[in-house]
């Protein structure tokens, strides 16, 4: 609509009358050559008279400009109207005239590349199309019997950029709003509620995972040792899982690997193909269970891959010689065959709780502590983790390859092997058992900082005295004890129980409502077996705590107890595998 305004304020301004040649001048303007007026509708043209008024008032401020002034005149009359059209004609002509002149001068410039001459004649040409546009643009708007105000509002809106209806269109409306406003406003509703929508359901998602995990996880104390510095922030891992697992199923033999001799790693993943259906701690263990002979015997076994891997876990076995679960993991098992797996279990964890560590491992009481420090290390844990490793000889020094490895990459990683039986001369490293003289050359400060200690019996027991000897206080202390062969398979129950022998205790079991003689060398688990009762348990030497068990009344002793927490021991449960009494009890079971 700039085209309008140009138009209307050229037929006003002397500049553009200055466009017409006299002759057209004096055609107009036959009375004296004044210009006619522009007064409001039904009002004579400017006389002379009045020319010499107009004059007059030329020293004074300034009129009104004209696109303004005609929003106070109702229409135009017929001879104002023949000379904007007048005008408008003559401004078409000169703007035609400007382009012609400088179509030449373009075409010329361009092909001599005189890019300075060049932009010049464009600028002509933009001025020449500018008035030749004003002139159309005049001459549409008196076509279309457009008023006087209507003609400076849209010379205005021309000005401002602003977007002008098609001639003889019309605005549909909803409600007073534009249709596409009106489509457009519903979409931007939509997308606002549905998300809003997106929003508030996964946050519901997000609350019953919460509670379902704080309702599921029992609360545990891990006692640490006293007085010490405030530990390094722990790795960021997902929500700890439970000390006791719930989850029992099968899962696939996916490798293999040969560690030593006598050591495989088995790596066990879902059937089909997904992630794990547990999470676990590093130092928690799984139960095996097979089939042999026809009896279901059971094993435990620490996993020894970090938690960090979401698609399999590994367990590390040594093939002992009276072993009933580890030779057929050895001899008959191969990859892609499925194995019964209950867990995890067990209490021997680490994340990263304390600002160090000490591991003290033995032979394949190495396992659990593998799987601590591949976490920490997978989680680029800044703490010190002290790394003791006793074997016979070289040749039985499981992941020997990778903790070479793991401690060039992570200097707070201090690993030292420790060989009782080595022959070969050429090494070179620490020789004979872990006794207090080594632990303190090897750990600095030792009392401050909290242990792990895992592996067979004797050598439990020596650390354990070598500790206490070095002032390690026995709350900073974990201990695993790595154990002998599995033992069978209880004999089925028989038909009907044995009745208690005179003088005997007794054991009754309020759950399944069934009584068995307890003789005092005989545990409540042994108890159950021989009558049926079903009890769970893994390991049957008091570490895993899977056969907690309550005790109704009564009383008992156990010889180990380590698999019970504080809280166990005070809500009255014991360990089925060690509590043996000379008196009657009654435990749920």
């Amino acid at each position: 609509m700039r085209l309008v305004t140009l138009a209307i304020v050229a037929a006003v301004s002397p500049d553009f009358a200055s466009s017409q040649s006299p002759e057209e001048h004096a055609k107009h303007h036959p009375a004296g050559g004044a210009a006619p007026s522009m007064a409001p509708a039904g009002g004579a043209g400017m006389a002379g008279g009045e020319m010499g008024e107009m004059m007059k008032e030329m020293g004074k401020a300034p009129r009104k400009a004209f696109y303004p002034s005609l929003m106070d005149l109702p229409a135009l009359s017929p001879r104002q109207r023949d000379t904007v059209e007048q005008q408008a004609h003559a401004r078409m002509t000169a703007g035609a005239r400007i382009m012609v002149e400088a179509l030449g001068p373009m075409s010329e410039t361009a092909s001599r590349k005189d890019y300075p001459a060049l932009q010049s004649a464009t600028e002509r040409m933009r001025q020449g199309l500018a008035q030749f546009e004003s002139g159309l643009a005049a001459h549409r708007a008196l076509a279309e019997g457009a008023s006087p105000p209507e003609v400076a509002l849209r010379w205005f809106k021309t000005e401002m950029n602003l977007a002008q209806p098609a001639a003889g269109a019309s605005a549909r409306t909803w409600f007073g709003v534009p249709v596409f406003h009106a489509i457009s406003m519903g979409l931007i509703a939509a997308f606002a509620l549905v998300m809003t929508m997106i929003y508030f359901s996964r946050l519901r998602r997000a609350r019953a995972l919460v509670t379902e995990l704080i309702s599921e996880r029992p609360a545990t104390i891990a006692p640490g040792p006293a007085s010490t510095p405030p530990p390094p922030p722990a790795p960021r891992t997902p929500p700890s899982p439970s000390t006791q697992g719930s989850w029992s199923g099968e899962l696939r033999v996916a490798r293999i690997f040969q560690e030593t001799a006598d050591v495989k790693t088995f790596r066990l993943a879902p059937i089909t193909g997904e992630d794990l259906p547990f999470s676990f701690e590093p130092g928690q263990f799984l139960t095996i269970a097979a089939a042999i002979d026809g009896k279901t015997v059971k094993r435990s076994y620490s996993i020894a891959s970090s938690p960090c891997c979401r698609g399999w876990c590994e367990i590390t076995v040594k093939h002992a010689p009276s072993g009933a679960v580890s030779a057929y993991l050895h001899e008959q098992t191969a990859v892609g065959d499925r194995v019964s797996v209950a867990g995890p279990y067990g209490r021997f964890t680490f994340r990263g709780e304390t600002p160090s560590v000490v591991m003290i491992a033995g032979g394949v009481g190495i396992t659990p502590m593998m799987s601590s420090i591949r976490y920490l290390t997978d989680q680029s844990w800044g703490g010190d983790i002290y790394l003791v490793y006793a074997c016979a000889s070289l040749d039985k020094v499981i992941f020997r390859d990778e903790l070479d490895y793991l401690s060039s990459r992570h200097p707070n990683l201090h690993s030292v092997v420790v060989l009782s039986d080595e022959p070969a001369s050429s090494w070179t490293g620490e020789r004979g058992r872990v006794s207090a003289e080594l632990l303190a050359r090897v750990v600095p400060d030792l009392p401050s900082r909290r242990t792990h200690v895992c592996g067979p019996p004797p050598m439990m027991d020596a650390v354990k005295a070598a500790l206490v000897t070095l002032g390690v206080p026995a709350e900073a202390v974990r201990t695993e004890l790595f154990l002998a062969p599995e033992r069978p398979a209880a004999p089925a129950p028989a038909e009907s129980p044995s009745a208690p022998a005179a003088g005997a205790a007794v054991c009754t079991f309020t759950r399944s409502g069934k009584k068995a003689p307890l003789t005092p060398d005989q545990t409540v688990l042994e108890a159950a077996e021989e009558i049926g009762v079903a009890i769970d348990y893994s390991c049957r030497q008091g570490f895993c705590g899977v056969c907690r068990t309550l005790l109704v009344s009564g009383r008992v002793t156990m010889a180990v107890e380590d698999g019970l927490s504080a809280q166990d021991k005070a809500a009255g449960y014991i360990l089925a595998c060690q509590a043996k009494s000379a008196s009657d009890i009654a435990v749920e079971a």
